[in-house]
């Protein structure tokens, strides 16, 4: 029989299904920081796909969609690497502080990833694809959302100490971005 939860492999190798059971389950991990990792997998994935289809009115709109694809595949790991952290921080005590200090350089990853995500489709937003503003205003939103989250979660974890001040700025920017599409 195979491991429950997070321990039964990497989740972009199972059905999206077991991700969405495990997270819903009573086990502690996966939580917010893979359900963060995909947030901002699927903003990025979104941004690439406006990016791809804003050909017409951006000389560079191949340059963002693959900026987004990196984002995007710097992301997914997280999913399944934010709850093995978080499990091996959970099973050393004696080292808990070292273990949380390294999830969270994960988590302010996903800030700053994200930031950067929202930064893009916002960018869509206003010069891309006019037909896929909505799309690029989603991605953005969602991003800055998941920047501002991990931030927080950051704090949780580690307080102001590193790598909180980088999910902090990421999260601002984010919030920035999004901010001109009001």
């Amino acid at each position: 029989m195979d491991d429950p939860g997070w321990a039964s492999g990497d989740y972009l190798d199972r059905p999206l299904r077991e991700l969405f059971e495990d997270v819903a389950s009573r086990e502690s991990v996966p939580a917010a920081g893979s359900a963060l990792a995909v947030l901002g997998a699927l903003a990025a994935g979104l941004t690439a796909k406006v990016a791809r289809r804003s050909s017409s009115r951006l000389p560079n709109a191949a340059d963002l969609a693959q900026r987004a694809d990196e984002l995007r595949e710097g992301l997914e790991p997280l999913v399944t690497a934010d709850a093995a952290g978080y499990a091996g921080a959970m099973a050393a005590p004696e080292g808990w502080a070292a273990a949380m200090a390294a999830v969270s350089a994960g988590t302010a990853f996903i800030a700053e990833s994200a930031a950067e995500i929202a930064q893009l489709a916002a960018d869509l937003a206003v010069d891309g694809n006019q037909n896929l503003r909505w799309d690029a205003m989603a991605a953005a939103r969602i991003a800055a959302i998941a920047a501002e989250v991990a931030a927080e979660l950051t704090a949780a974890n580690v307080g102001q100490d590193d790598p909180f001040p980088r999910a902090h700025s990421a999260a601002i920017l984010a919030r920035t971005a999004t901010d001109r599409l009001k």
